[in-house]
């Protein structure tokens, strides 16, 4: 685990790139110290805790056949997402149901509280990492520095350094500046926030928004192997049913502050 020293940031944007001001309004948010996973939850992981308690994801993995269609492939799991992966990749086609699953399964194995980060944690690391400038004009994230995807969607791209068409290696690209792999692209990464269309009522103090909307829908942030450009903002966020996985979305672990374990 990487240790995250506290601040207070700006976080949000007021911006309406077409989908509603989902990034707003903009506010100051105070986060606590708190431990992030180096790396996002690789197959091989997940796959050993499936094996010691015989836990049987619902399945439910959505893909994308062209830029707009989005629909869930029964022959999709996270066993055979429909491209090749090596134990050492992140895993894919996880509900964020099966996130807290997993989580469960860590936390008695270990006796530690592991969870998934906030939006606002990982926000900030985003704003932290100093890793593609994607505000105020800067150049972005680019294929020499994450597991990106195409300018315009969607859809993998190898380009320079970026030789996967779909998920890499975890830690096959440099880290940021606070020792994290993969904080932009890969895949998305679940977060542990319940959805909500805008940050009107979310708590200032960094923890994450519980209640969730009729629906069951939870943040997922970052980008993936797929996407480019706005998909990669810090502030860029978007949602998945909690019991849908998505061919281009896994998870992170995060664990605050207090008895943190630093050497996993």
């Amino acid at each position: 685990m990487v240790a995250v020293p506290g601040g207070t940031f700006a976080m949000g944007a007021t911006v309406d790139r077409g989908y509603g001001p989902i990034d707003g309004p903009t506010r100051q948010v105070t986060v606590a110290p708190f431990h992030l996973a180096a790396h996002e939850v690789t197959l091989d992981a997940f796959r050993r805790f499936t094996e010691e308690t015989g836990y049987v994801s619902a399945g439910k993995c959505n893909v994308y056949t062209d830029d707009t269609s989005w629909h869930i492939d029964p022959d999709r799991n996270w066993q055979t997402p429909g491209f090749v992966q090596a134990a050492d990749h992140p895993v894919v086609c996880v509900s964020w149901r099966d996130t807290q699953a997993f989580i469960g399964w860590l936390n008695a194995a270990t006796g530690r509280q592991y969870r998934l980060p906030s939006e606002a944690e990982w926000e900030y690391v985003a704003t932290l990492a100093d890793l593609g400038d994607t505000r105020g004009g800067g150049p972005g994230v680019t294929h020499e520095l994450a597991n990106i995807g195409k300018v315009k969607c969607c859809g993998g791209k190898a380009e320079g350094r970026d030789v996967w068409i779909e998920t890499a290696p975890v830690g096959s690209f440099p880290a940021d500046r606070l020792g994290l792999y993969d904080i932009r692209g890969n895949v998305w990464e679940w977060q542990a926030d319940c959805y909500h269309d805008d940050y009107v009522g979310a708590p200032a103090d960094g923890s994450a928004r519980g209640e969730c909307p009729t629906g069951g829908y939870h943040s997922i942030r970052g980008g993936s192997y797929g996407d480019a450009g706005e998909f990669l903002e810090e502030r860029f966020r978007l949602r998945g049913p909690e019991d849908q996985g998505f061919f281009t979305v896994g998870f992170r672990l995060a664990h605050s502050a207090e008895g943190a374990n630093k050497g996993r």
